[in-house]
């Protein structure tokens, strides 16, 4: 077992500033739609998912394996073929990474196609190839893990938002593009490890997010104390992912900010926030006002980030595009969601 998310004594708590929080709170029975019948310190809530981490043999393997992810990540400095030989040492990511790099995913650069990490490195540039293996890395983990319809509607939720955030990244020439499509992709990570391990407070936080007309983010605070993305930033933290990436994942609640007056840094989050608001937008639902949802969402990031209603129908088009398009590379069954989408 690695370093990270190992069982000892005492959980430190300390990573993210808990102190905004009420430490008791209202829990939820396990079954969705009971009346709240206890209370909750948020920390044993906490306690109880790492445990649970601890216990499952899928998730423990996800965690050995994010050290890989984050020792690509890491390497800024290396060599190329240093960092070839990190990626070369999972034979199925490498063949999975060179079919894309191959494939219109990432546009035709040789006719002859692209044989080796270290030739597409030389083609794409190494930072691309190291993003590109890091993200590949971090989705195929989420996908082998997504036992229920939920969670892999979860995951090509954070595929696509990815996708979004590095396309904008690319358009406004921001550097760093690893750690906001990393974080992107991870934005949600807290929902996802509540709905793996705490499936009945999941829905219990859905009903009351729907019941009270609030975000996701309030409704868990109200009823485990903390909103998701504290917890998915708390774990994030005991993989030791770069600092960039852990503060791209926190939330944004000032918007009259200027874009010219926002720092890089602040920028990441921008982004990382107002992909994860397009992601979220519920094509399913018969009668769902989508443009009007699409509308709203640019007009609230109108002045930090400036992008068109226009656009943002663009960039969840081509990014939805893409994944279809190679989903049998990715291995991702979008059948589901299309079909939902055109009822």
């Amino acid at each position: 077992m690695s370093d990270t998310l190992k069982p000892h004594q005492g959980i430190e708590l300390d990573g993210i500033d808990f102190s905004q929080f009420n430490t008791i709170s209202r829990l939820q029975s396990a079954s969705p739609g009971q009346a709240y019948d206890r209370t909750l310190d948020f920390k044993i809530f906490i306690k109880d998912i790492l445990t649970k981490i601890l216990k499952n043999d899928s998730f423990l393997s996800f965690s050995n394996q994010i050290t890989d992810v984050n020792k690509i990540l890491s390497m800024k400095y290396s060599s190329a073929s240093d960092i070839a030989d990190v990626i070369l040492k999972d034979v199925a990511l490498t063949s999975k990474l060179l079919k894309l790099v191959n494939s219109s995913f990432y546009g035709q650069f040789s006719h002859k196609g692209i044989a080796t990490i270290s030739e597409a490195m030389i083609i794409l540039g190494t930072e691309e190839i190291k993003l590109a293996a890091a993200s590949l890395k971090i989705y195929e983990l989420m996908q082998n893990i997504a036992t229920i319809a939920i969670l892999k509607d979860k995951t090509l939720k954070a595929l696509q938002r990815s996708l979004i955030a590095r396309q904008i990244a690319v358009e406004e020439g921001i550097p760093d593009a690893e750690a906001i499509q990393i974080s992107a992709m991870l934005y949600d990570f807290g929902e996802y490890l509540v709905a793996l391990f705490s499936p009945g407070t999941y829905i219990n936080i859905e009903l009351l997010a729907e019941d009270k007309n609030i975000s996701r983010e309030q409704a868990a605070k109200e009823i485990i104390g903390i909103p998701f993305n504290n917890l998915g930033r708390y774990i994030a933290t005991k993989w030791h992912l770069p600092p960039s990436i852990i503060n791209a994942m926190k939330p944004v609640f000032d918007f009259n900010t200027p874009k010219n007056r926002i720092s890089s840094q602040n920028l990441h989050r921008y982004i990382c926030s107002f992909t994860n608001e397009l992601c979220h937008i519920e094509f399913s639902k018969e009668h769902n006002n989508i443009g009007g949802q699409i509308i709203a969402i640019s007009a609230t990031y109108k002045k930090c980030l400036d992008i068109q209603a226009s656009r943002s129908v663009e960039l969840l088009k081509t990014s939805w595009d893409r994944i279809t398009k190679h989903a049998a590379i990715l291995k991702v069954d979008t059948t589901r969601k299309a079909d939902a989408s055109r009822n």
